[in-house]
Order: C-alpha cells, then sequence, then structure tokens
C-alpha cells in the first residue's frame, strides 16, 4: 500500500479548508472518476482505464465510475461501485485499490443529492469548466494537489529509482548498430523488471537526425558511429511517474561541434536549475534559458548581429521551440494549469506552466538545443530571420539532431532536490 488512510485524510483536510471559503451551506461538489473508454470499432474492447487523477488522489481508488462528494454540511462521502457478478467472472476482484475506506453505494448517490440546491462536478465530466464556482473550486482543487505530500514524494523516489536501472542499461546496450527500437526494449524490459508498471507516455528514441525531432518514435534505425542518442523515458507506477531525458554518444568521445551542443545545453540546465526555487516565476526562468541559449548560439557562430536584438526578435525559438518544463508527478502532465484561460507566449513556446513556485511542486528542467530542418528549411521562417542566422555557418549543424537533458526538481522551503540526479549525463 502506498498510500494510507491518513495520508487521504491529510489531503482531504487540506482541500476542505480552501474549499469551505467559496461553498455555502447547501452546495455539493462531485469528483467522479470516469469510466472506461471504447476503442474504435473495438465493439467491447476499451483503452486501459485510468481514473481521473482529481478523484484518484482525493480516495485512492482505481475503480470506475465511482464519485466522491463534498459538502459544508456532510464533509466527505464516496460513492463506490458494487463489483457485478459479470465483472466478477470476467475480471475479478480488483487488486489496485491503495485505500478501502467504506462508502455508499453508487445507486444511493440520486437519491442523496436531492438534500443540495446547488451540484458542481469536477473530475471526468463531459463538461469543460471555464467560468463561475465549478472553475474556481477546480482551480482550488489543482493548486492544492500540486503540492506534493510525503507519501508522494516517497513513491516518486522510488520510481526515479527504477529509472536509474533503464537508463544504465540504455548505456550497456547503446552501440552502432543497435536500433532505435532496440533501445526502447532494452529500457522498458529493465524498469518492468525493477518494479514499474508501465510507462507515463511512449518512449522517445532518436538516434542521429531523429533526435532533432521532438517527440520522435523510435524507429528501425540502425545507429551509426558517433552519433547523438536522445532518450526521453520515464517509469510508471499507479499514475506516479518521472519524466527523464539524456543525450548519448553511440560510440566514442563526445567532441567538435557535438560537444559544444552538449555544452550548451548542459550550461544552461545548471544555471537554470539555480534559480527554480520558491517565490520564481516560471516563466523568468524560461526567458533565462531563452536568453543563455541565444547568447550561446550567438557564440558559437550560428547566430550573428547584436546579443539584444537577437533576443527581442526570438530567432532562439528556431532551436528551442518547446517551454523549460511542465509540472510532473502524478501523471506527466500533473495539474497542467487549466486555470489559464489564455496562456502567452514566451519566445515562440507557449508554456504550459506559467505559476510562481512553492515548495513542493514538482517540475521538470528540460532545456534543448535542435537543427529541426522543417524549422529551419521553412520559407517564411527564413525570411523573418535572413539577417540573424549565419546560414552558411547552419550547413555544418543541420544533421547533428538535437540535445535536451531533463531532470525533475522538487521545490523545498530554501531550492529544489533533484529527484533524478542519480541517471548519469555525459561527462563534458
Amino acid at each position: 500500500m502506498y498510500f494510507t488512510k491518513e495520508d487521504i485524510d491529510h489531503r482531504r483536510q487540506r482541500l476542505s479548508t480552501k474549499w469551505n471559503e467559496v461553498l455555502s451551506k447547501g452546495e455539493a461538489v462531485l469528483v467522479y472518476a470516469g469510466g472506461p473508454i471504447q476503442k474504435p470499432g473495438g465493439l467491447d474492447n476499451t483503452y486501459t482505464y485510468l481514473p481521473h487523477p482529481s478523484y484518484y488522489w482525493l480516495t485512492g481508488r482505481r475503480r470506475e465510475e465511482e464519485v466522491i462528494l463534498y459538502s459544508v454540511d456532510t464533509g466527505w462521502v464516496e460513492f463506490q461501485k458494487v463489483l457485478g457478478k459479470e465483472t466478477a467472472f470476467w475480471e475479478g476482484e480488483k487488486h489496485d485499490v491503495l485505500v478501502s475506506v467504506p462508502g455508499k453505494s453508487l445507486e444511493e448517490l440520486e437519491a442523496f443529492l436531492k438534500k443540495y440546491t446547488t451540484v458542481y462536478k469536477l473530475g471526468q465530466t463531459p463538461e469543460y469548466i471555464k467560468e463561475g464556482k465549478a472553475f474556481t473550486l477546480n482551480t482550488l482543487l489543482d493548486q492544492t494537489r500540486r503540492v506534493k505530500d510525503n507519501a508522494e514524494i516517497k513513491l516518486i523516489r522510488e520510481i526515479a529509482d527504477i529509472a536509474v536501472h533503464g537508463y544504465k542499461k540504455i548505456a550497456e546496450v547503446l552501440r552502432p548498430g543497435i536500433t532505435e527500437r532496440e533501445i526502447q526494449i532494452a529500457y522498458e524490459a529493465e524498469i518492468f523488471r525493477n518494479g514499474a508498471q508501465t510507462t507515463p507516455y511512449d518512449s522517445i528514441v532518436g538516434s542521429g537526425p531523429n533526435s532533432a525531432i521532438l517527440h520522435f518514435a523510435p524507429s528501425k534505425r540502425v545507429v551509426g558511429e558517433k552519433e547523438l542518442v536522445l532518450v526521453d523515458a520515464g517509469a510508471d507506477i499507479y499514475d506516479y511517474c518521472v519524466d527523464i531525458t539524456r543525450t548519448f554518444i553511440s560510440s566514442g568521445e563526445i567532441e567538435g561541434r557535438q560537444k559544444a551542443l552538449y555544452q550548451l545545453v548542459k550550461l544552461v540546465q545548471d544555471y537554470c536549475t539555480k534559480l527554480t526555487k520558491p517565490g520564481a516565476y516560471w516563466r523568468d526562468i524560461h526567458n533565462k534559458a531563452a536568453a543563455l541559449f541565444t547568447e550561446g548560439l550567438l557564440n558559437l557562430g550560428i547566430l550573428k548581429g547584436n546579443l539584444s536584438d537577437l533576443i527581442a526578435q526570438e530567432v532562439v525559438s528556431m532551436f528551442f521551440p518547446h517551454g523549460l518544463g511542465h509540472l510532473v508527478g502524478l501523471r506527466v502532465r500533473d495539474t497542467g494549469q487549466e486555470e489559464n484561460l489564455h496562456p502567452k507566449t514566451y519566445f515562440g513556446a507557449r508554456l504550459r506552466v506559467d505559476i510562481q513556485l512553492e515548495p513542493g511542486h514538482l517540475i521538470t528542467m528540460e532545456p534543448g538545443m535542435y537543427f529541426i530542418k522543417p524549422l529551419l528549411e521553412d520559407a517564411d521562417n527564413k525570411k523573418k530571420f535572413k539577417d540573424c542566422i549565419n546560414w552558411q555557418e547552419l550547413e555544418h549543424w543541420m544533421n547533428i539532431g538535437g540535445v535536451r537533458i531533463e531532470d525533475n526538481l522538487l521545490l523545498t522551503d530554501t531550492g529544489n532536490d533533484n529527484l533524478t540526479s542519480r541517471i548519469p549525463k555525459l561527462s563534458v
């Protein structure tokens, strides 16, 4: 058991304290677990069921179609699904219920709700909440569960340790002649052997020019001599996870332009990791990364002109087209940021997270530099940045691919704790 009744009670107390400030008597909040989704054309075949993370966080349970209710009048009331005869025959008793607390039957919910004048529906509901009290309640729920408790942190540390085994296995098997798909299999088999239940997202493995494709699905491509190999792969237990990226060299020592690129990404990661502490705004750290990358590209001769002008023109978006990181922990995108209805763009990237950091937040730190041909060869981009990019020098870099380094940082009272620091990086 990963979570105890005391863990769940503490979470509910943290949330109810905030909800009580906006809820009135006679109002109730429902958080739905959701149900399985049928595969297209699959008849009775469904996708693997995943409970809505808010319901799961509040109950520790993973059964479909369940609901938890909260009101100022009654407190927390669970409405649970009774195991039917057909389910018992096909699937058996669920063994993945982490906390077993008796609740009411789901069949009692409709009658129970008659006592309330207003009911707000959260969790896995068909409506997209973007206004009103339901929006406020959902925002408070997201903000509360962003702060990881001790039980969550303990589990995520365990998962990070499992991922260490997978990345060490990659270092063992990586060589010219292996395929990207074989690297994926070696990694995933190793984390499963060491206790992972699944991967939190489809593993990314890109070698050579494929390392510049941000979400590249591993192929049968054979890794060549002295190529960059980018692996973005995590590990998952009951929806808790880590999200990690390492870039390897397939043979020999990393050198030349590959080394210069790796050093730049590592410099940015190290610098921005130091900035990641309570009170900092994530957008400011992202913007600093973009400025450092711009300066680095100028020093490498890939950009030309005045540094301040290049920063203002956001030319770095051609080489660093994504955000610096996102919240992680319970699912790979964790709470996201649904309350940000009008996300802003910074240096060409729409940030998944645009918040002030707090102790207990867990966020990825994943700067990357890439030579992405669809971006750099686009006619409009070439026209827009014709005076910013040294196109002749760029030709020497175009087939290198890309470098990304990603760690998971837990915000502490004074700074951060890198939960994935045990996974080796290249020595440069």
